[in-house]
C-alpha cells in the first residue's frame, strides 16, 4: 500500500507549468507541524499535482494556504552534475481540500 494523508501550509507560491500534450504540473512545498506534548517538530514536503488538480491549486493557493492532501509517495532517482545519486522524494496529490483562512 502507498497512501499519504497530510496537512500543512504552503511555504512559497505554487509553481505551475504547462507541459506537452495539454498536460499541467503544479509543484508545491508544505510545512507540516507535529506536536509531541509541548514540543513541535516541523517537516517540509514537496508535493506535485497533475492536470486539473494542479491548475486549481496554482490558481487558488498562495504562501500560507492550508491544504489537506491525500496522495502517494514517489521517488525519482538521478545523477547530478557531479555524478552523485540524488533521491527526489515527493507526494503525488490525488485529492485535496483547502483549510480554513
Amino acid at each position: 500500500m502507498n497512501k499519504v494523508l497530510i496537512n500543512g501550509r504552503l511555504i512559497r507560491e505554487p509553481e505551475g507549468k504547462d507541459l506537452e500534450k495539454n498536460n499541467y504540473l503544479c509543484t508545491i512545498f508544505i510545512a507540516n507541524d507535529v506536536w509531541m506534548g509541548q514540543n513541535k517538530k516541523t517537516g517540509f514536503y514537496k508535493c506535485q499535482a497533475w492536470g486539473q488538480l494542479g491548475k486549481i491549486i496554482a490558481e487558488n493557493a498562495k504562501t500560507g494556504t492550508e491544504l489537506f492532501i491525500t496522495g502517494k509517495l514517489e521517488q525519482h532517482i538521478y545523477d547530478d552534475d557531479h555524478g552523485n545519486k540524488v533521491y527526489d522524494n515527493y507526494i503525488v496529490i490525488e485529492q485535496f481540500d483547502f483549510g480554513g483562512k
